[in-house]
């Protein structure tokens, strides 16, 4: 059987919405690639963005995605598995933030509030 304890499916899903929010916020970086480098807030996003642009900035964050999540389904057979649950919790933030708080305040209580969970699913549309 895969899965060799029970307890091991709780991370594992926390591990795969940790990895969809990380392509959601890459791309953002594409969909928002043309003010990118004038908006990013992120001092070490910036400084990627300087040096190699927003295509080298998107392809660091994809190798770290892959990174990442490899480690923490590796991570959830471990004692060490509680680590997943902080790392959870910092990219429901990144994605509370992105959605909704990069919104401008005029758009919070009518139609446009979803406009980059709108614009996410336009680039795969």
């Amino acid at each position: 059987m895969f899965f060799k304890k029970k307890s091991v499916v709780p991370y594992l899903i926390m591990t795969f919405i940790a990895g969809l929010i990380s392509v959601f916020d890459n791309v953002m970086n594409v969909v928002y690639a043309e003010t990118l480098a004038t908006e990013e807030k992120n001092p070490v996003a910036s400084w990627i963005i300087e040096h190699w642009g927003v295509v080298g900035l998107v392809e660091i964050k994809a190798l770290g995605t892959i990174l990442a999540v490899a480690l923490m389904c590796k991570l959830a057979y471990t004692k060490y598995r509680i680590a997943i649950i902080p790392i959870f919790l910092f990219q429901i933030c990144l994605f509370l933030y992105l959605a909704f708080a990069s919104v401008q305040s005029s758009m919070i209580f009518n139609r446009d509030m979803f406009v980059p969970i709108k614009e996410f699913f336009r680039f795969y549309l």
